[in-house]
């Protein structure tokens, strides 16, 4: 099929095949949706322009949590006060990373290098905290044993939401909560900067930047898997949209037919990674978002 606006010729069902892998990834860990959304439009379907690149990934990950974060909320795995301060962050930050990348990053040969780097940066990061976590004591980490405590309440069969996500302090400098019999908290001034910074760096590259805010509340905030995932896909579409708004601005056309097919497929892929994923090992869920980078 060809796609005038983007200049290329791609089979449908390739199409289709990409973006469910899109949409289960970014679903099942809350993030590399975008990083596999921009590496298929450069290196499986040839689109060269960067800035074509960039919001048509970003709108990829806008579907995502929209099929996937429902279902996360209906298992109390979805922090809302940091994702909302993620969030809040991010759209400043979107804004500044998407004005300047419509300009610095325009060429295809500064732009895969600068994406490639960052991209690999993070995934050393993560692959560091998983030997370090598997090295270390018999200890378990107050992650840890949330994290198994909710494990064994999916394989008991019983009510997800008993080891779920409970807030048990919001005040506009501490948020505190409870999740799987553990107790976790943050300052509000944290996540709001940190939403915005990462935000400046995905909206510059294209990507949702769940590739960031993952590593940021698993490696900084120490928060279990299971709940970064819905969260992360919560923030990230505050400040997607915010950024793919800004690019349209800027000029930027996007390719509607084949944004479409790629969304049939994302769409397909969501609906099936929340629930996998909570029959998934925590470790089981680092492990797979280090190796899909």
């Amino acid at each position: 099929m060809v796609f005038e606006v983007a200049d290329i010729v791609v089979p449908v069902w390739q199409l289709l095949a990409w973006g469910s892998l899109v949409g289960f990834v970014f679903s099942t860990v809350g993030a590399a949706g975008g990083i596999l959304a921009s590496v298929g439009m450069i290196s499986v379907f040839g689109i060269g322009n960067p800035n074509l690149v960039k919001p048509m990934a970003q709108a990829m990950t806008l579907v995502t949590p929209l099929i996937a974060v429902p279902l996360y909320m209906r298992q109390c795995r979805v922090v809302y006060r940091l994702a909302l301060l993620l969030g809040a962050g991010g759209v400043l930050g979107a804004l500044l990373g998407s004005t300047v990348s419509h300009s610095w990053l325009s060429d295809m040969q500064v732009f895969k290098p600068v994406f490639a780097v960052l991209v690999f940066f993070i995934a050393a990061q993560l692959g560091w905290q998983i030997f370090r976590s598997s090295s270390a004591s018999g200890v378990l980490t107050r992650t840890m044993r949330a994290a198994e405590t909710f494990e064994r309440q999916v394989k008991s069969g019983g009510e997800l939401c008993e080891k779920g996500v409970v807030c048990l302090q919001a005040t506009l400098q501490r948020f505190v909560f409870r999740f799987g019999d553990e107790e976790f908290a943050f300052s509000s001034w944290v996540p709001l900067v940190a939403g915005m910074g990462i935000a400046v760096l995905s909206s510059a590259l294209g990507v949702g930047g769940g590739f960031l805010l993952v590593p940021f509340m698993s490696i900084v905030m120490r928060l279990p898997m299971y709940v970064i995932a819905g969260t992360s896909a919560l923030a990230i579409l505050m400040h997607s949209i915010t950024s793919i708004s800004n690019y349209v601005r800027l000029g930027i056309e996007l390719d509607f037919p084949m944004l479409g097919i790629l969304l049939v497929g994302v769409v397909a892929g969501s609906a099936i990674g929340p629930a996998v994923s909570k029959f998934i090992p925590e470790n089981g869920l680092r492990g797979f978002l280090g190796g899909w980078r």
